[in-house]
């Protein structure tokens, strides 16, 4: 049985990672490494809290970007349709992210696109039903990323159903 030295093993881990980070798509692609997966999160608008209220937070982009947890800093891009920020998010102390999110309004919520780095696509529908904010998420990424970015989703955007109701009763979070 033939094993390869340690630094044999090393120089082939470089390379591949030099490979996955320097064209993450083409890599991806030819490995079929790419996975969807859904989340979705429901939290009850206390009957307090109107629904139109809940309702003209998401519908107003910034003050949804402001809400969130993570938000390090945002600014819009110009000239675009449908309406899109670039938005940076905290992760860790040393660690952030940085992506494109396309707003669009709807009678009963609002949709949202975000763009990750490591071609990270994020499909939101946020709805107000039934005294209910709903949010379901759509998203496609890399198989070995995807369970780090559903926690981050579903802790983050937990916080921010929790803020966004809040908000929209008079109160602070």
């Amino acid at each position: 049985m033939h094993f390869l030295s340690t630094s044999t093993a090393i120089g082939v881990l470089y390379l591949l990672m030099q490979t996955i980070s320097a064209k993450p798509s083409a890599f991806l692609s030819r490995r079929n490494l790419t996975k969807t997966i859904h989340i979705t999160i429901n939290t009850p608008i206390p009957t307090n809290v109107s629904c139109t209220s809940v309702l003209a937070i998401l519908h107003s982009p910034v003050k949804m970007i402001l809400l969130n947890p993570l938000l390090e800093s945002y600014s819009l891009v110009p000239n675009v349709t449908p309406i899109t920020y670039t938005i940076t998010d905290k992760l860790f102390t040393f660690l952030s992210t940085t992506y494109t999110a396309s707003f669009t309004n709807r009678a009963d919520g609002m949709d949202t696109v975000s763009h990750a780095e490591g071609g990270l696509l994020l499909d939101g529908h946020w709805t107000v039903a039934h005294d209910m904010l709903m949010e379901e998420e759509v998203v496609t990424g890399d198989v070995l990323d995807l369970p780090f970015v559903r926690g981050e989703i579903e802790s983050s955007h937990r916080e921010l159903h929790t803020a966004l109701i809040a908000e929209a009763g008079g109160g602070e979070a």
